[in-house]
């Protein structure tokens, strides 16, 4: 048990680590991302249309029970015609690096080592299977969450790269800490 949960909150802290260094100082943490042209404009516009936060998709679908075939005829027809979107929008400001933030990632991170500690407990692995079984869980959750971005909103796809390697990378990381914590090999 000691082993789960000082090997969940190492990997914790590597994945938190990993985070700060591939956001802060390598390219992949924007990769897919660019400048919003005439954002001042745009911003604009939004404050006039838009009163609360949310995700906001367009054109809009709405797959009540009562849609009509034409409403859904309306709503395809757009689709095609474009543009097609997603816009994020929070009417206030924050402070980007507030410490509200890097608490709420390093407790994540935290759980989600301890989850992948516990996970790899029920393991009989080697170092190098318990390290691919981690990295393995980077991979899933890549391609469960990312690639559904890129294949249904159309996240660019330099985008959903970045993510990946952000996750696997990450994991992997983590997974040596995880590898090295275990036992060598299990007795039946």
């Amino acid at each position: 048990m000691k082993n789960i949960v000082l090997g969940g909150m190492l990997a914790g802290m590597v994945l938190f680590v990993w985070g700060a260094v591939i956001h802060l100082l390598l390219p992949v943490g924007k990769m897919g991302m660019q400048e919003l042209p005439h954002s001042t404009s745009i911003s604009y516009a939004l404050d006039l249309a838009l009163d609360e936060p949310g995700l906001y998709v367009f054109p809009w679908m709405d797959a009540g029970e009562n849609m009509s075939k034409k409403a859904l005829a309306d709503w395809e027809e757009a689709y095609r015609d474009g543009p097609v979107g997603m816009i994020l929008y929070r009417p206030q400001g924050g402070e980007p690096m507030s410490s509200r933030l890097f608490a709420v990632q390093f407790a994540t991170d935290l759980a989600a080592g301890l989850i992948v500690a516990l996970l790899l407990s029920f393991t009989r692995l080697s170092f190098m299977g318990r390290l691919l079984f981690v990295t393995a869980v980077g991979l899933f959750s890549w391609i469960t969450s990312s690639i559904p971005w890129w294949n249904w909103y159309g996240f660019p796809w330099e985008f959903v790269v970045g993510a990946g390697i952000y996750q696997v990378a990450g994991w992997f990381l983590a997974g040596l800490v995880l590898a090295a914590l275990g036992p060598s090999q299990r007795k039946s």
